[in-house]
């Protein structure tokens, strides 16, 4: 199988002022790092359907650490306590852009403005996280001059500090091949299939204003509802449709950027349901949808825009499931973060 990838990069700003808001230092555009477990929960974990990169909260910190942070990175060196919450930056229609290689970028910024006074002292790393305390952090570097070198910001208590952080998310807005392979019935016969992973958004026409996710998102670790469809060669004529099979996905992310979804084993009885024209099994794992449609185009493997499976399994030639038969599934996958 190949891995579906979700590339991240950022950059922060930092700006300090004095009482009356004039800057007294600035520093502009320096690289940071998203840490793996960052873009994983980021991407992927969240308490909603509609949660994504662009509209999770963050909060920024500072710290006194003086050792470079890395994607495995999950805390600063030497948090100062305190974070200050973020406002700004996040709209799918202004920032997406298409790389025209199956994949688009989208850009968030946020300004987080700590209050005067807030932050007293000399300080040399920055970053964000996802929550106002605990939680792993999301992107942070050490504070560095326009040469790229480590160096410090002194904070008195007439001044504020004011730190502006840019993140970019890039995800696939087709489907794509993530792998292909034989399986053999019962009676020796072979059937090969291809597994085509959907967009991330589920309205994956570029710039949309439409924010849900398609079936990549986990609540508490694990999706709350999954199914499996049958569907016949044109992609349209609905052979059987599973209903709830409980927890879909579980999700195992190895903290070197590799998540690993796992679905359950599933059986269908002889009495579930019979064909001789068993083409694509579409797997569902949305907490929800309003569209519940489950049509895929035969031609680029890509399911109807607001639709809810998150992978499509193509069988050539397409299988047969008599009355008689038992019917065993299960589906693993992985995304790089």
């Amino acid at each position: 199988m190949n891995n579906l990838k979700f590339n991240s990069r950022g950059y922060y700003s930092l700006a300090v002022l004095d009482a009356d808001g004039n800057t007294k230092k600035e520093i502009k555009h320096t690289d940071n790092v998203i840490t793996y477990e960052g873009a994983f929960s980021s991407l992927f974990v969240g308490s909603g359907t509609g949660q994504t990169p662009l509209t999770n909260s963050l909060y920024a910190a500072v710290g006194t650490g003086t050792v470079e942070l890395t994607r495995s990175s999950t805390a600063l060196g030497a948090e100062s306590s305190g974070r200050s919450g973020g406002v700004g930056g996040g709209n799918r229609a202004s920032t997406e852009s298409d790389n025209l290689d199956g994949t688009s970028t989208i850009s968030i910024t946020r300004t987080f403005s700590f209050e005067l006074g807030s932050k007293v002292g000399t300080f040399s790393e920055v970053g964000v996280y996802a929550g106002s305390s605990g939680s792993n952090i999301v992107a942070g570097q050490l504070i560095k001059d326009e040469f790229g070198s480590p160096t410090t910001v002194t904070l008195l208590s007439d001044e504020q500090l004011v730190v502006t952080y840019t993140l970019d998310w890039t995800f696939p807005n087709v489907s794509t091949n993530v792998g292909t392979g034989t399986v053999t019935d019962a009676l020796s016969n072979s059937y090969d299939y291809e597994v085509w992973a959907q967009p991330y958004f589920t309205d994956y026409t570029i710039g949309s204003s439409n924010q849900g996710i398609r079936a990549f998102k986990f609540s508490n670790s694990v999706f709350s509802t999954g199914e499996v469809t049958f569907l016949g060669s044109d992609g349209v004529t609905s052979i059987y449709d599973s209903g709830d099979l409980g927890s879909g996905f579980t999700p195992s992310h190895d903290g070197s950027g590799t998540v690993t979804l796992t679905g359950q084993n599933l059986t269908f009885s002889p009495s579930d349901f019979s064909t001789t024209d068993l083409k694509f099994i579409g797997f569902y794992t949305n907490q929800s949808n309003s569209n519940n449609e489950d049509l895929v185009n035969t031609t680029d493997l890509l399911g109807k825009i607001n639709g809810r499976n998150s992978v499509y399994v193509s069988f050539n030639p397409a299988i047969p499931k008599t009355a008689s038969d038992s019917f065993n599934i299960q589906l693993e996958y992985t995304l790089t973060v």
